[in-house]
């Protein structure tokens, strides 16, 4: 048998063949997976049959069905919003930090809080697979990041591998660049 880590782009990553290291060892993210393949050529998985979902018969229910049913995730959260029709409404608007996003721009060196980290500003805006409100895309200095600039399946920048991140405006802080010319003086 052989142990694989796929990102969730599903490009393999590694083989994860050392057998006496922990998972950690392998620095997974959230998203990736561990695909394994069965080596041995007397197994049930030989010619991949078990791989074929398509040969497996699955449950299915009608909606009809369904919302007569008691005792479901859909019933207990239309109770909810019978009590507090609030519940139902967006915690946070699509506008939640644009004030401060605005004093942001790409290509502006900064620090993340907490923790240090420095790097470059690679997007700033809202960011459709995340949650409402506006978001800052950096690249760190070093690979200290959770992913290349792509969030669930969407490229907002590039930048290489584990140092990119996307942060709330409020966790980052521009950095101020100071330039000083040196002039020789001729003798």
């Amino acid at each position: 048998m052989v142990l694989q880590l796929f990102d969730d782009n599903d490009k393999k990553v590694c083989d994860m063949n050392e057998d006496s290291q922990p998972l950690g060892f392998y620095s997974p993210l959230d998203g990736y997976r561990i695909h394994i393949v069965d080596m041995d050529p007397s197994s049930m998985t030989a010619g991949g049959w078990l791989e074929d979902t398509s040969l497996v018969e699955k449950y299915h229910i009608s909606e009809e069905s369904y919302g007569k049913l008691d005792g479901t995730f859909r019933k207990f959260k239309e109770r909810l919003i019978s009590q507090d029709p609030s519940i139902a409404q967006p915690k946070i608007s699509e506008d939640y930090m644009q004030d401060l996003a605005a004093n942001i721009k790409v290509g502006d060196r900064c620090e993340v809080d907490p923790g240090g980290k420095r790097g470059v500003v690679m997007f700033v805006g809202r960011a459709e697979t995340l949650p409402p409100g506006f978001w800052v895309g950096v690249q760190y200095d070093e690979p200290v990041g959770k992913h290349d600039g792509m969030v669930k399946g969407k490229r907002y920048f590039s930048c290489p591998p584990l140092q990119g991140a996307m942060l709330r405006p409020d966790k980052v802080k521009r950095l101020r660049i100071w330039c000083l010319k040196f002039h020789t003086l001729d003798s």
